[in-house]
């Protein structure tokens, strides 16, 4: 019974995804208009940022109140090697996944075979030390104003809507994989009882660590794709405020599923981008919509998703 109602669950995520990519992959069909474009441009890489994010948060129950971090060096890696060596983004990419996967196991190796708010405390410190040695290195990085003139992804807008879609599909894929399967499970028992999951030999130190070397290494993935979006990075890339608001989408969506964020950062970035015409009541009308949705959904909003399915499954079965 709980085999089946499993299956259910995921055959019914799997059409509601497909549908979805196909409304994304859709959209330029119906509208040329630029701004609407941008819009759900904007939403694909919050989703990377998002679900990046879960993938070690969510699941190991660790707040990463830093994660900004990782774009921030994945944007300047992109400005330096694009203004001096010109590679393709298609080379870049995996450069800056091997950067920031690699910054994400050093900053794993110092705290999380330590118990307490060790990791918190050093994602924070590590993503204020960056923001400001962006700004103090300013012969290198061109200090707040950053860095201009990056190329961009295609020769056309179109082609990087296309691009930046493409990669968020894989990124979000791949963590549907991992999470759901052996990683996922281990990860989930570790934030439950960690004493348990040592008993049975598993090192839980390595197995966090080399999540939240995944969690950062796909993180500058997004964050490459993002300065050449931008064609600019700078350190506000770095800013604590964007760390925040990646938690605050995972927070709305819901911890822990790679879904609920993935929903968390559309739904938000659409509502925050579609609602400028509100101007000064924009920003009280976006906050006090976040806190009634953690107070109505504290599981995210993923979790409305539970009773429709329930509903739907019972009228199949009257019919």
């Amino acid at each position: 019974m709980l085999q089946a109602l499993k299956t259910s669950r995921s055959r019914g995520s799997a059409v509601f995804f497909g549908v979805l990519m196909l409304i994304f992959y859709a959209v330029p069909i119906f509208t040329d208009n630029f701004y609407l474009l941008s819009v759900f441009t904007t939403a694909y890489l919050y989703m990377i940022f998002a679900t990046s994010w879960d993938v070690f948060s969510g699941y190991a129950h660790l707040m990463n109140f830093g994660h900004a971090l990782f774009i921030g060096l994945a944007g300047y890696l992109t400005a330096f090697v694009d203004r001096y060596w010109g590679l393709p983004p298609i080379v870049v990419l995996p450069m800056c996944a091997v950067l920031c996967g690699g910054m994400g196991m050093l900053i794993g190796f110092l705290t999380l075979r330590l118990k307490g708010p060790y990791f918190a405390m050093i994602t924070i410190a590590f993503a204020a030390v960056a923001y400001e040695s962006a700004i103090m290195f300013s012969d290198f990085t061109g200090g707040e104003e950053g860095i201009p003139g990056i190329s961009s992804l295609t020769e056309s807008f179109l082609g990087d809507y296309y691009f930046i879609l493409v990669t968020m599909t894989l990124i979000y894929l791949f963590l549907l994989w991992f999470t759901r399967g052996r990683w996922g499970l281990l990860l989930k028992a570790t934030s439950q009882n960690e004493d348990s999951v040592l008993a049975s030999g598993i090192d839980t130190a390595w197995l966090k660590i080399r999540a939240y070397s995944i969690s950062g290494a796909l993180c500058g993935i997004g964050g490459c794709v993002y300065a050449y979006s931008l064609t600019h990075v700078g350190p506000t890339s770095m800013e604590q405020v964007l760390s925040t608001t990646i938690l605050i989408m995972a927070i709305v969506g819901g911890l822990g599923t790679i879904t609920g964020p993935f929903l968390g950062a559309l739904v938000l970035v659409l509502f925050n981008e579609l609602s400028r015409d509100l101007e000064e009541y924009r920003l009280l009308i976006y906050t006090t919509m976040v806190v009634v949705i953690i107070f109505v959904a504290p599981r995210g909003i993923i979790s409305w998703g539970q009773p429709l399915a329930r509903v739907l499954k019972l009228s199949g079965k009257r019919e």
